[in-house]
């Protein structure tokens, strides 16, 4: 059996009222967006964030926004790439259409191999309760990317790099006014995503389901599972009502 070291945390960012005040929110629009040391593409990265990751916005200079991230780091991104929760879910609307005009993806008919030590496309999405249509699209920073998406768009899949030795796959599943027994499906297709990229992970859909809960009842929540090779994060997104799971592998 797998030993495996599990932090769970749920965390509510506590500052002055006066400080939130002092503060506007923005959010990522796009996938990925690069966050630099000065506002200019020719200042090296400090991070990057995802799509509807929060900023709090600093300072503006020119078309470039000075923000913190959640950790306080402080960069600049440009202000074409962050808005409102309008345009974050207008984004990943068009990102859920503009794949239907793309290449469809074809799966094996060949068994998953359940003992590779590489994350596959299709290693992660066996078994899961339902299909989930997969699509090629155009690279992204010179990354292959393939995206699905099932359940009316309740639960998105995207892959970043070869389809058989990913360097990032991403499941994000509705959790906010959604009924319960959409979040009980929901938490099924999240639950074996995760055993997937675990294996060995002794976890039953009731466990899923609480950590759901747990981390979207904060306005900022976060979870993390380790095993050797693999680190799997979890990030309550409030402007999309959803938890994103991530999975990355670590050697």
């Amino acid at each position: 059996m797998m030993r495996f070291s599990k932090v769970f945390t749920a965390f509510l960012l506590l500052v002055p009222v006066a400080c939130q005040d002092s503060y506007e929110s923005i959010y990522v629009v796009p996938p990925v967006l690069n966050v630099r040391k000065g506002p200019s593409t020719k200042q090296p990265i400090v991070a990057q964030v995802r799509r509807g990751q929060e900023l709090r916005v600093v300072e503006h200079q020119d078309a470039w926004v000075g923000v913190l991230l959640s950790d306080d780091t402080a960069g600049w991104v440009h202000g074409n790439y962050v808005g409102k929760p309008a345009a974050v879910r207008a984004a990943l609307k068009r990102d859920l259409d503009r794949k239907k005009g793309t290449t469809t993806r074809r799966r094996p008919s060949s068994t998953v191999k359940r003992n590779s030590s590489e994350l596959s496309i299709d290693g992660l999405l066996a078994d899961l309760p339902g299909e989930i249509p997969t699509e090629v699209l155009p690279p992204l920073e010179g990354l292959s990317r393939v995206m699905g998406a099932a359940r009316d768009g309740q639960v998105v899949v995207e892959f970043w790099g070869d389809e058989n030795k990913l360097q990032r796959a991403m499941m994000m599943v509705s959790v906010l006014d959604t009924e319960e027994a959409d979040l009980e499906t929901n938490a099924s297709f999240a639950l074996i995503f995760v055993k997937n990229a675990l294996p060995g992970l002794n976890r039953e859909q009731a466990w899923m389901l609480s950590r759901l809960r747990e981390i979207s009842s904060r306005d900022l929540g976060s979870g993390e599972i380790q095993s050797k090779g693999r680190v799997v994060t979890f990030e309550f997104l409030k402007v999309l009502g959803a938890v994103r799971i991530t999975v990355e592998p670590t050697t």
